[in-house]
C-alpha cells in the first residue's frame, strides 16, 4: 500500500538546511567582501535579512536548553525533597522519645530534690490507673505490702499533697485524693497561721472548714498542712484560696481551694513512710 504523507525528518530537513545555508552565506562575506564598499552594503542587507531568523533560532535553542535544565533540576530537587521527608519521618518518632524522656528525667530530678528535702523513708512509684469518677476521687499505683507500703501513708509529688493510702495490696496501693469528698485534713494558711479542716469537694476542688467570718483571709493565700491530726507531715502544701464567700449563713466564712497538684496528671509520686504514731486509720 502507497504510504502518503511527508515524514517529520523531511518536514525538519528544510528549514535546517537554509538555516544552514545563510550562516555559511554570512561566514563567507564577512571573510572575503568586508573590504569592499559596494558588497559591504550588500553583506549588511544580508545581515538585516537574516539576523530575525537567526534571533528566532538562538531564541528557542536556548529556551529548549533552560527547559531541559530545569526539568533535570526539578527532578533532583523532588528527589532530594523525597530523601528529607524520608529522613523527616524516621527522625520524628525518635524526636517524640527524646522529649518524653527528657520531661520523665525533669519529673525524678523533682522527686529527688523533694526525697533530699524529707526527713521521712519514701518509697517511689507509679500511678498505673485512675478513678474516673467525679465523687470518688482514686488513682492504683504499683508499689504495696511487699515493698513496705501499709494504709495511711501519705502521697506526696514536689508541688504538694496529692493524697494518702487507703488500701494496701501485696503489689498494688489505693489512694484517696485530697479533692475526694471522705478526705479531709488538718491545715493552716501560711500567711496568717489561720487553721481549719481541708475538705474535699469532688471535681479539683477543696474547702477550707470552720474558718471564723473575721479571720483574714485573702485570694491567692497558700494552704498548708498543719502536722495535726496524725495524717500529713507539717509545712507541705495542700492549695491556694480560689474565692471567698463571707455571706453565707453561720458562723464560717466559706474558702474555696485549689489543689497545688495537678491530679488529673500524675505520673510518679513519692509514698512517705511515716512512723506509727502519726498514722490515722
Amino acid at each position: 500500500m502507497r504510504q502518503t504523507g511527508v515524514r517529520p525528518k523531511t518536514r525538519l530537513r528544510t528549514p535546517l538546511l537554509i538555516a544552514g545555508f545563510v550562516i555559511l552565506l554570512f561566514f563567507l562575506l564577512s571573510l572575503s567582501l568586508k573590504h569592499s564598499p559596494a558588497l559591504g552594503r550588500v553583506e549588511g542587507a544580508l545581515v538585516s535579512l537574516s539576523a530575525p531568523g537567526l534571533a528566532a533560532i538562538h531564541y528557542v535553542v536556548d529556551s529548549l536548553q533552560r527547559l531541559w535544565a530545569g526539568y533535570f533540576f526539578l527532578v533532583g530537587l523532588r528527589e532530594k525533597n523525597e530523601a528529607l521527608q524520608r529522613r523527616l519521618d524516621d527522625y520524628l518518632p525518635k524526636e517524640v522519645q527524646y522529649q518524653e524522656a527528657v520531661q520523665t528525667l525533669k519529673r525524678l530530678e523533682a522527686l529527688l530534690e523533694l526525697r533530699q528535702e524529707l526527713a521521712l523513708p519514701v518509697t517511689a512509684a507509679r500511678v498505673i490507673a485512675y478513678d474516673p469518677s467525679l465523687w470518688s476521687r482514686c488513682l492504683i499505683l504499683d508499689k504495696g505490702k511487699n515493698q513496705g507500703v501499709q494504709v495511711g501513708f501519705p502521697v506526696l509529688v514536689p508541688t504538694g499533697v496529692v493524697g494518702r493510702v487507703v488500701e494496701a495490696y501485696p503489689e498494688y496501693a489505693k489512694v484517696m485524693l485530697i479533692v475526694d469528698r471522705n478526705s479531709g485534713a488538718d491545715a493552716t494558711l501560711q500567711r496568717t497561721r489561720g487553721r481549719g479542716i481541708l475538705q474535699g469537694k469532688g471535681g479539683n476542688r477543696c474547702s477550707l472548714e470552720y474558718l471564723p467570718k473575721n479571720a483574714d483571709v485573702q485570694i491567692g493565700d497558700l494552704v498548708l498542712t498543719s502536722g495535726l491530726g496524725g495524717i500529713y507531715p507539717k509545712g507541705l502544701a495542700l492549695g491556694h484560696v480560689t474565692a471567698i464567700d463571707k455571706k453565707v449563713p453561720g458562723a464560717f466564712q466559706e474558702i474555696e481551694v485549689t489543689p497545688t497538684v495537678d491530679l488529673s496528671s500524675l505520673e510518679e509520686v513519692l509514698i512517705a513512710r511515716v512512723a506509727n504514731y502519726l498514722l490515722k486509720p
